[in-house]
């Protein structure tokens, strides 16, 4: 095992910095010197985490399988651990992810989790796979969540590609609730310091093949095709200089959720041999 603990990818538009913990997206600065990525300051020490083998809190952090009940942190454990680099070219680095002793203990399957990131002139690819290498069904979900700059969060709005009438679900504490809340005027929401009080904007089922946040009477802007994943979280600490646009195939716990990990809405279930690929890309321009 190397021990670097992050890696680099570039073009002439991009440069991208991984850290091997959690196979993090933590930088990309483009030609102009422009630092996209939220640099893990205090209010929220992460850049972008990328979220497996759940995506949000279970009810209590835990779940039943086949009976028996197991615990799993919020957003779950790939965040936390090391990754390996399996290949590394100029514009693309993966890094994978596999079932050890830890995870078997509160995620009992046998699992290749690969994160892939690509570069494409202004475009950076993000893709999850996830290899069933167990000889059972396995199930799971995986999202990203990276945090962009945004300073202040009042000069910058998320534009979507298509008119929304979607509410969004609100949460009690960490978990859904029957609420809804109408969030999106037309094509657009406006971002401002109590937006996210009560924590993370959810939609389900959105027209939009993109989603924008971009900076008002500016350039700055980042484009993220969202057409792969069900869901979409749009979140900051409240009056934080960062908004993450988060594309996940999962969902926190409802309240009223019986725990069982095989009816979680979002859960995939994989079958043996089988594997599950999704992407999303962020375009970048300052």
């Amino acid at each position: 095992h190397s021990m670097i603990s992050k890696y680099s990818i570039q073009n002439k538009f991009l440069t991208v910095n991984v850290n091997r913990l959690g196979a993090e997206l933590c930088s990309v600065i483009d030609s102009e010197g422009t630092e996209f990525i939220w640099q893990a300051e205090e209010v929220w020490p992460k850049h972008a985490p990328n979220l497996f083998p759940i995506v949000g809190s279970l009810l209590d952090h835990e779940y039943i399988y086949n009976g028996e009940t197991y615990t799993l942190s919020h957003h779950g454990f790939a965040r936390n651990k090391n990754f390996d680099m399996l290949h590394q070219s100029e514009h693309s680095i993966c890094l994978v992810l596999q079932h050890d002793e830890e995870t078997l203990k509160s995620y009992p399957f046998k699992f290749t989790f690969l994160v892939t990131y690509t570069l494409e002139a202004n475009k950076l690819r993000q893709t999850f796979r996830v290899i069933n290498d167990d000889d059972k069904t396995i199930p799971v979900s995986f999202g990203g969540h990276p945090g962009f700059n945004a300073s202040p969060v009042s000069d910058f709005e998320i534009l979507f590609s298509e008119e929304e009438s979607l509410k969004s679900n609100q949460l009690s504490g960490p978990y859904i609730n029957q609420n809804e809340i109408a969030i999106i005027q037309t094509d657009r929401i406006s971002l401002d310091e109590t937006i996210f009080e009560n924590d993370a904007l959810i939609f389900q089922g959105l027209n939009s093949k993109e989603v924008t946040l971009q900076k008002k009477d500016s350039t700055y802007a980042v484009k993220m095709n969202i057409s792969e994943f069900p869901y979409l979280g749009i979140w900051a600490k409240p009056g934080a200089p960062y908004v993450c646009l988060e594309p996940w195939q999962g969902l926190a716990d409802y309240l009223g959720h019986d725990k069982d990990i095989e009816q979680k809405k979002g859960i995939v279930l994989l079958p043996v041999a089988d594997e599950v690929e999704k992407q999303f890309t962020m375009t970048f321009t300052s």
